[in-house]
């Protein structure tokens, strides 16, 4: 059969597939201490390799169509030919390039990190580069001149050609395979580098990833900014995110239930609405908890998918992106559930939403969830279902059935639905409530189901030993326009509640504050990686384009863009001479302090240094 140009673009696909495939297998060889054969999953790393093949085959469609059209059959083919090899170029330069970025940072190189090597500080270390690696070049030239003999020897035919009403059917039909291909999902998002994450092995999930894919992937996402905040001797002494945890008494192993509150802030608690508490057993529980401050907690962003990453593996929202949106999203974790599964625990992570819901089953494999429940594992009937998920009350009734019958001790969190708009809950709590407003109804549905599942299982032998930690993953964003200070927007309470005989106080009020000091009350000698606040430093939050630092003195603003800061004093007094210059000293302080651990963490981001 003699081929066609749309032939002969299928078959530069196939050849790009192939190449792919191979230079996947080089990458394994040449980081072969860092791959776990047991946890690859090479049907999922074929996926990722057809998606890429095929975004990358898309203008080659377009390319026979224009090819088919000329009257000069060698002019279309030396396109056809030179596309081919432009392709193989993008697949080939990143492949080649994270031969040694994978032995150095155990990821796959984002587009933020070529920008920064091309246009940063660092661009004059390619000289360097290629004198130490100089072999990398030779690879290049070796498998471009592979590439070029194998397209002509695959593609060196006669072209037969076509009528125009058949090139636009064929030209049809490519697009069409081709971009479902790319997408490699019927569902409303297409795959993404976080489908890499639900594997356990952290440095299998690169290997899993191609390159380019990665590249693809994280292009429109803004890099960090590239220049040096502060000298690096002064980024030592002020930033140093590593924790080591350590006490002498004999470690406990109580149940841990992180119950995270969808769009519950501190605003929602005594509250009223025509004469009706609004969440009477939240309202309850604040005076029992043993947080000291837990009134005064703080969400770390404004969004759900900002919270996991904060409370788990004390990742701060200093992005413009969410954490698990950004070029990042690969980088290795030191999550609290993986050190709770080196302690013998079960793990769970249970939403009511579907699996993929906000990337929650990519990022809870990441933080090393070892078992993971969503809307089709919780329940088959349509019935429970709402407009986001299983409703609450349901998933609270399966959460008792399996602690009942689980394995013990166990680490369950729990990412609630109800009371994230539209606020959707049974019709028959509607009724049993007559609140005017359906978010107000959704409050106080959830606060009656929070008090039933305790109510049911007070007397079980697993929820008397068991820590409950209840907090909120953002305030309400509709109220933000009620807030007058910065603290307010980010106000959500934080109880932690002890089983009796555990005798113990906690003084907490970031959430990436939580797990140091449970695994300090827990007497657990362990390592951790956070940025959560030491005692006495300033608290931190970053939201719409403004650095917010601030302390009981003195609040800070900083944009970046135009480096301006801005200070604000919260106690206006008058004072002395040496008082300003102490205040002035201990501002200056901050600023030292913000700067270092901002540039520490855009460093470990990219070098993918966020674990221990």
């Amino acid at each position: 059969m003699i081929p066609t140009h749309y032939t002969i673009t299928w078959k530069i696909s196939g050849l790009l597939l192939l190449s792919l495939l191979l230079l996947r297998l080089q990458t394994i060889l040449f980081n072969f201490a860092l791959f776990d054969a047991h946890s690859f999953d090479l049907i999922r790393a074929l996926r990722f390799d057809i998606s890429l093949v095929s975004y990358v085959s898309l203008p080659l469609s377009i390319l026979a169509f224009i090819a088919s059209r000329l009257r000069t059959t060698g002019t279309g083919i030396w396109i056809i030919h030179a596309y081919g090899i432009l392709a193989f170029q993008v697949i080939l330069i990143p492949e080649l390039w994270d031969l040694i970025y994978l032995n150095y940072t155990a990821k796959r190189a984002s587009c933020d990190v070529y920008a920064f090597y091309a246009f940063g500080e660092d661009s004059d270390q390619f000289k360097s580069l290629a004198q130490r690696f100089w072999y990398i070049l030779v690879l290049y030239f070796i498998w471009t001149f592979g590439f070029i003999l194998a397209l002509r020897k695959l593609c060196n035919s006669r072209i037969n050609s076509i009528s125009p009403i058949k090139g636009i059917g064929l030209l049809f039909m490519s697009l069409c395979i081709y971009f479902v291909l790319a997408r490699n999902s019927l569902g409303p998002k297409p795959l993404g580098i976080a489908d890499a994450l639900k594997i356990q092995h952290p440095t299998s999930t690169q290997f899993i990833l191609n390159s380019p894919f990665v590249v693809l992937k994280t292009i429109q996402n803004k890099s960090g900014a590239k220049n040096n905040l502060i000298p690096l001797n002064l980024e030592k002494t002020h930033a140093n995110p590593r924790m080591n945890i350590s006490s002498n008494g004999a470690p406990l192993r109580p149940n841990l239930m992180f119950i995270i509150m969808e769009s519950l802030g501190n605003k929602q608690l005594h509250q009223r609405v025509n004469g009706t508490p609004l969440t009477p057993f939240l309202d309850q529980l604040a005076t029992k908890q043993n947080n000291t401050v837990g009134s005064k907690g703080l969400a770390e962003g404004k969004t759900s998918i900002e919270c996991l990453p904060a409370l788990f593996a004390g990742i701060p929202s200093w992005l413009e992106t969410p954490f698990i949106l950004s070029n990042s999203s690969t980088n290795q974790l030191t999550g609290f559930p993986e050190i709770c599964n080196q302690r013998g625990y079960e793990t769970y992570f249970v939403h009511g939403a579907k699996a993929g819901s906000m990337r929650f089953d990519a990022l809870a494999s990441s933080l090393g969830f070892k078992s993971q429940l969503y809307r089709d594992d919780l329940s088959n009937s349509s019935a429970e279902f709402g407009s986001w998920g299983v409703h609450d009350h349901v998933v609270f009734k399966q959460i008792s059935k399996r602690l009942s019958q689980g394995k013990k001790p166990f680490m369950l969190t729990f990412f609630t639905l109800s009371t994230h708009e539209p606020f959707d809950i049974p019709q028959r709590f509607k009724k049993k409530y007559n609140l005017p407003s359906a978010e107000s109804t959704s409050y106080r549905y959830f606060d009656d189901q929070l008090r039933t599942f305790f109510e049911q299982n007070k007397h079980e032998r697993w929820f008397k030993n068991t820590v409950f930690i209840i907090t909120g993953d953002h305030t309400p964003v509709h109220l933000d326009n009620a807030q007058y200070k910065t603290a307010d927007y980010f106000s959500v309470p934080i109880f932690i509640i002890l089983p009796k005989g555990m005798n113990k106080t906690i003084s907490v009020t970031d959430q990436k504050s939580i797990v140091p000091a449970l695994c300090r009350a827990l007497n657990w000698n362990t390592k951790l990686y956070s940025f959560a606040p030491r005692s006495h430093e300033d608290l931190i939050r970053y939201l719409n384009g403004t650095y917010y630092i601030w302390n009981n003195q003195y609040e800070l603003q900083y944009n970046e863009t135009n480096s301006s800061w801005r200070v604000i004093l919260k106690k206006v007094k008058k004072t002395s001479i040496s008082e300003k210059k102490t205040l002035n000293l201990k501002i200056e302080e901050s600023k030292t302090t913000f700067l270092s651990l901002l540039q520490r963490f855009r460093r470990d981001l990219r070098l993918n240094k966020t674990h221990r």
